[in-house]
């Protein structure tokens, strides 16, 4: 019987950074948005239908959609992989769902992509204060320099046909700087036979207008620049002259779109404000304020929606008659260190480094209950009852949040369980078993919490504690000092304490036939079986041919056959215990795999990585 998973939901718009959220120019229902390193295209009145592009190896910074729909450009931050930290745009075929085109000269990170208004050309401005124009056609650099500071904003204008009627027109184009705002033209030149530049700057307050400008748009002829000081700024673009300024929000006007006679902008402080005028004269005629930062603002082609997404990772969905909104997503916005399933299928929990613990319905990837706590939530388990969740915490404590609708903001109850933070929680109907970075293991009663037992076998912090299937009084711990122990918690001692000679234990699951052995993932790339009798480890499964995987989870299906381990070169191995060979390798997330869970129906496999993505897999059996 062969078995093979599918890339179902990506789950990891982190919203840091700025103007990564476009709807499609043409398609009503499509959004484009960025997860890490990935690019995601959504139906946004259907979750389960996403298409994903992938070429980037880091975060994708800057993304932007030709008019007409037939090409996606995406920039990223400097490359871990690629000496120089290079920071390469791509350009995207959005119908074949291809890379079409790929652009150097950058470094660093992309701070943003803008095609013209016929797709012909693109530019892109980089942290390394270079400024780049290509010929998307026929991918030459038609204009390259360096610039005096950062250029956060590039934004183009009119295109101006040739009055000789030949096929090269005219571009406008502004640029914006900490000091100064440019406006350009580019031209072609009949003498070398090539497009130049040439740029103005535009005349500035006699008092001097210091601004850092992060977004734009030009409007009638108009250049509007929302800035760090969270005002608008309106240029004139014939008279290179500057108009006005319009203070709109805190923290900065971080994006901004248009409709018609509306300009809608988008704040640091979650306010969203539509507003009406021209040139001088405005007038606010709707506002709306977020739960969170806003970190990018986009229209529908039908103009009849926009989408937000925030700093604190959610997406939501506003009209943009009135502005009222509605939550379309929400999603982790740091490292994702723990998945965990109850007896359903239907949903699970995850949590984060920056606290956050989410209880998500599988059937619209929206939290179902939100947790925030200010202290790294490490594990996260639902307990037997159905009714609650531990959450182990940098700060040393576990903390039971009530299983409820909406934001949860007072535990049940709290312990203090370790010194320097607990890294693993599990439970049982009689007790609590935890791990810590103190090396320790500790067993807690399940109703009064009072400590019944401490363990310090290990002499690095706990990766990882399972409780044993057969016999729920047995527990087992893995560290990174290459000991898996097992405790007898009646006879309260160690029964053995298996060493392995080369193999960092980062992981722990249990097999459901033979023995039940305990199967410990590696950073050596070695699954290994342990039986309690013996010390030796009973059997292994070697990482595929050519390849030396750093495990750093490891999970049994339900069933049994089947074993998930994620590595930090960020794949998913799927092995067949009855073949005992690799079947499958999954490509998803940008950052090193965290934590791997199966569902219990075993239709799904959820994996967490780094790069602050959770994926959801369909697995299928054939």
């Amino acid at each position: 019987m062969a078995a093979t998973a599918q890339l179902e939901h990506f789950c990891g718009y982190g919203g840091k950074h700025p103007n990564t959220v476009r709807y499609h120019p043409q398609q009503v229902e499509t959004l484009i948005y960025t997860a890490a390193a990935a690019i995601i295209i959504e139906d946004v009145n259907d979750p389960h239908k996403q298409e994903f592009l992938r070429g980037h190896d880091n975060q994708v910074t800057a993304l932007d959609v030709s008019a007409n729909g037939k090409l996606l450009a995406s920039g990223q931050l400097g490359s871990v992989a690629k000496k120089g930290a290079l920071a390469p745009v791509i350009v995207w075929d959005f119908d074949q769902r291809r890379q079409y085109a790929e652009f150097s000269g950058l470094t660093q990170g992309v701070l943003c992509v803008a095609f013209t208004p016929d797709g012909r050309f693109l530019v892109a401005t980089g942290a390394n204060q270079m400024l780049c124009i290509w010929d998307v056609s026929t991918s030459e650099t038609v204009y390259s320099r360096r610039t005096e500071s950062p250029c956060y904003l590039a934004t183009w204008g009119r295109m101006v046909e040739n009055p000789s009627g030949n096929r090269y027109p005219s571009y406008e184009l502004a640029t914006a700087y900490d000091s100064q705002v440019l406006i350009h033209l580019m031209s072609f030149d009949i003498g070398t036979m090539s497009y130049t530049l040439s740029s103005d700057p535009v005349q500035m307050p006699p008092a001097g207008l210091q601004r850092t400008h992060v977004c734009g748009i030009v409007r009638n002829g108009f250049l509007i620049t929302g800035t760090a000081a969270g005002d608008i700024c309106v240029f004139s673009m014939s008279s290179k002259v500057f108009r006005t300024s319009l203070p709109v929000c805190n923290n900065g006007v971080i994006s901004l779109a248009q409709a018609n006679d509306i300009l809608y902008v988008a704040g640091g402080d979650g306010r969203v404000k539509s507003l009406r005028g021209y040139d001088t004269v405005w007038e606010v005629i709707a506002e709306n304020i977020l739960d969170a930062g806003i970190s990018a603002l986009s229209l529908s082609c039908d103009h009849a929606e926009l989408s937000a997404g925030c700093r604190n990772g959610k997406l939501y969905r506003l009209l943009a008659s009135d502005l009222t909104a509605t939550l379309q997503a929400a999603t982790h916005t740091d490292e994702v260190t723990s998945v965990a399933f109850g007896f359903s299928s239907e949903t699970v929990c995850t949590s984060s480094r920056s606290g956050e613990v989410f209880l998500t319905n599988l059937s619209d990837y929206v939290p179902s209950m939100v947790v925030l706590h200010k202290s790294a939530a490490r594990s996260v388990v639902v307990g037997n009852s159905g009714k609650e969740l531990l959450v182990g915490y940098d700060d040393g404590s576990i903390r039971a949040w009530p299983i409820q609708r909406g934001q949860c903001s007072k535990p049940l109850w709290e312990l203090q369980a370790h010194r320097g933070g607990v890294t693993v929680v599990r439970e049982t109907p009689d007790y609590i078993v935890s791990a810590g970075n103190d090396c320790s293991v500790r067993f807690w009663h399940r109703v009064t919490h009072e400590l019944l037992s401490t363990f310090t076998n290990h002499r690095k912090p706990v990766a990882d504690v399972m409780i044993d299937q057969a016999y729920p009084h047995q527990v087992h711990s893995g560290a990174e000092d290459k000991l898996v122990v097992t405790y007898d918690l009646k006879q309260n001692k160690p029964l053995i304490q298996h060493f392995t000679q080369h193999s960092n234990i980062t992981g722990l699951s249990q097999r459901k036939d033979r023995d039940k052995e305990v199967v410990s993932c590696s950073l050596d790339g070695k699954l290994l079986f342990w039986d309690v009798d013996y010390a030796d480890p009973r059997g292994c499964l070697e990482s595929p041919d050519g390849q030396n995987p750093r495990f750093r989870c490891v999970e049994v299906s339900p069933s049994g056959r089947y074993i998930a381990a994620g590595a930090e070169d960020s794949r998913l191995y799927i092995y067949d215990l009855s073949t005992c060979s690799c079947i499958q390798e999954c490509q998803g997330h940008s950052g090193g795999i965290t934590h791997v869970r199966w569902s219990p129906d075993q239709k799904q496999i959820v994996t967490a990585g780094k790069d602050g993505c959770v994926i959801i897999w369909n697995f299928f059996e054939l």
